[in-house]
């Protein structure tokens, strides 16, 4: 799981600071005026008791460790809160005469949820509080801890510091012309999704009408469009019920605009990213028409930081060319309203601790910060950040309220059934470096890999089609070895494992891009238009090949047509193969994974995370 944590320290620098402030206090700041004769004694005494009253300070300050509290916070705020524990941490608080150290830790939401449904013991990141991105992911965890008869870990009531609404985001062009002929709506998005025309509907050449989307059982902005969605075909504000997704009709409607989707993901991030690559390119609307997105990542976009990075201006790229505009859908929106969750297992001086931290992010100060980046407070007032002509600051004219916890369990759980199906092709790299040990794992890379590759089978539907190809050549054969073919997972799913699990390394060249651009074209040949067409590859090293050089290989998947685009997702097991397997990815545009430091991104989670995209 992905940890980026503040520096926590010890409490020397503050003791050191209160015994400076002893001394000063007690042998300059007294009232108490001596006669004219110097009574030698009594300030002989005073000075000897001040010592040992200092000494006796700085004795209890040194031994009286702070309160170390940790604070899970989602993506898209990370940054910022760190960099605001560092203040608060700066200001020396105390509580109950303990000082605090806040340490913060990036926690997707999904992540959070999922790993609290474990009852996280792992110490010394286990949260005393968790900040997820919505109350969406508090219901979830209410619901399957309950489900698992665990105990409840989530306090009654939790408190919102900022708020950001679900929106759909789309080049300004494409705004433009969509707004010009409809109000943007859930149902104008499934037309258009479903008509094969696309935007040739509106006069336009940019093709079908492509919706990015993420992963609801990760991200909170798919979890948002999804039970947006259902409320759009159910017709109502109100929160959903079981009968209403159950509705033959209502499910419908949640597939026609799945049907829309390029692929999935774990991040918005990872959409908004290529978007910024297309567009530099001059072609933004070739990726995609919409994504389904948090305001507050609309306005990082602008300014080019597609990322959502929290520093100064020098780690921004370029703003777009085209910026995005955000649309209020009619049917209504969700609220990402970052909960303040201070988990019941908290012991009372972080409890004690948690309140005073919650007390200095709803300060005016604080407040103002989140205001100035992209964030609306928690009243859901935007500030100056939050202007036309990309944000609309009167909007949102209707907010969906979330079901229950157990519906929207339902709801969650359905998307499985209702996502677009994958074809996909799975490259394994087998070459003499992936049977390196992995140290503290005591198992070689391949063998992480295969166990990672077999457990993340799980996440993929029966409706999926799935291939397995080797890499490394051996005098006996070209290029790559096809291990399983293409087909359907469902009847194959027990011997794909199998196959996985046999598979061992080979004393051969790796021929990286010959064999990226042979999946490619594969995948192609059997193009599915109604599916996630693409190429997942796990590598540990460079290209030992002579053709294609990566430049061609870049060149031919940039050059792709559109509506044919056969996306390539890859994996880096080794830092010599991490910068060309992040420019393919880029030019098909698919997505880039680091596994190359296996305790911040153990191999499993990284398999996770890119079959999230389909």
């Amino acid at each position: 799981m992905q940890q980026t944590r503040l520096t926590s320290g010890t409490c020397w620098d503050e003791a050191a600071r209160r015994l400076s402030a002893v001394k000063i206090g007690t042998l300059v700041g007294r009232t108490y005026r001596p006669p004219a004769r110097t009574n030698l004694r009594a300030l002989a005494v005073t000075a000897a008791f001040s010592i040992l009253a200092a000494a006796a300070g700085l004795i209890w300050f040194a031994n009286n460790e702070c309160t170390q509290l940790v604070v899970w916070s989602s993506n898209e705020k990370f940054g910022l809160v760190q960099a605001i524990a560092s203040d608060y941490n700066d200001t020396a608080p105390t509580v109950n005469r303990r000082c605090v150290r806040v340490t913060v830790v990036q926690m997707a939401s999904g992540d959070g949820e999922l790993a609290l449904v474990r009852n996280w013991d792992a110490e010394p990141s286990r949260p005393d509080v968790w900040w997820p991105a919505a109350k969406t992911w508090v219901l979830l965890l209410r619901q399957h801890r309950m489900e698992q008869n665990l105990p409840e870990i989530v306090p009654a009531s939790t408190q919102s510091l900022i708020n950001s609404p679900l929106v759909i985001a789309m080049p300004q062009q494409m705004a433009d012309t969509l707004t010009r002929s409809a109000k943007p709506s859930w149902a104008e998005i499934s037309r258009l999704a479903q008509d094969p025309q696309g935007w040739a509907l509106y006069g336009k050449s940019w093709g079908r009408f492509r919706l990015g989307k993420t992963n609801p059982m990760i991200s909170t902005s798919g979890l948002h469009a999804l039970i947006g969605t259902y409320n759009a075909a159910a017709g109502k504000l109100d929160p959903l019920t079981l009968d209403d997704i159950r509705r033959r009709d209502v499910r419908d409607f949640v597939q026609s605009v799945e049907s829309s989707v390029v692929h999935y993901g774990e991040s918005v991030g990872t959409f908004l990213k290529n978007l910024w690559n297309a567009d530099a390119a001059g072609n933004a609307p070739g990726y995609v028409s919409a994504i389904a997105v948090e305001e507050k990542q609309v306005f990082d976009y602008n300014r080019g930081n597609p990322g959502s990075l929290y520093c100064d201006s020098g780690c921004y790229k370029l703003a777009p060319k085209e910026k995005l505009v955000a649309l209020y859908l009619k049917e209504g929106t969700l609220i990402a309203d970052h909960p303040y969750v201070v988990l019941t297992w908290a012991d009372l001086a972080r409890q004690q601790a948690a309140l005073d931290f919650q007390t200095y992010l709803g300060s005016d100060a604080i407040q103002d910060r989140f205001l100035n980046e992209g964030f609306r407070d928690q009243y859901l007032r935007p500030g100056l950040a939050l202007q036309k002509p990309y944000f609309d600051p009167s909007q949102p004219a209707t907010i969906v309220r979330p079901p229950d916890q157990s519906v929207l369990a339902e709801v969650q759980k359905s998307w499985s059934g209702l996502r677009k199906h994958a074809n996909v092709l799975i490259e394994i790299d087998v070459a003499r470096s992936m049977g390196q040990v992995v140290p503290d794992e005591g198992a070689t890379k391949l063998d992480l890999a295969k166990r990672a590759a077999s457990d993340a089978l799980a996440l993929l539907e029966d409706g999926d089609q799935v291939g397995l190809w080797t890499f490394s050549i051996t005098p006996e054969r070209d290029r790559y070895r096809e291990v399983m073919p293409i087909s359907l997972l469902g009847p194959n799913r027990v011997e794909l494992a199998r196959r996985i699990n046999g598979l061992g390394v080979e004393d051969g060249r790796r021929q990286l891009f010959a064999t990226i651009l042979a999946g490619v074209n594969h995948v192609r040949e059997r193009l599915a238009t109604d599916r996630i067409n693409a190429v997942v590859v796990l590598s540990d090293g460079i290209d030992e090949g002579t053709r294609p050089t990566a430049s061609d290989l870049e060149s031919t998947l940039r050059g792709q047509p559109d509506d044919a685009r056969v996306r390539v997702f890859t994996v880096a097991y080794s830092s010599a193969s991490s910068d060309p397997l992040r420019r393919i990815a880029e030019a098909s545009p698919g997505a880039f994974y680091d596994a190359t430091d296996p305790p911040r991104a153990p191999i499993k989670k990284v398999l996770r995370d890119v079959l999230s995209n389909f």
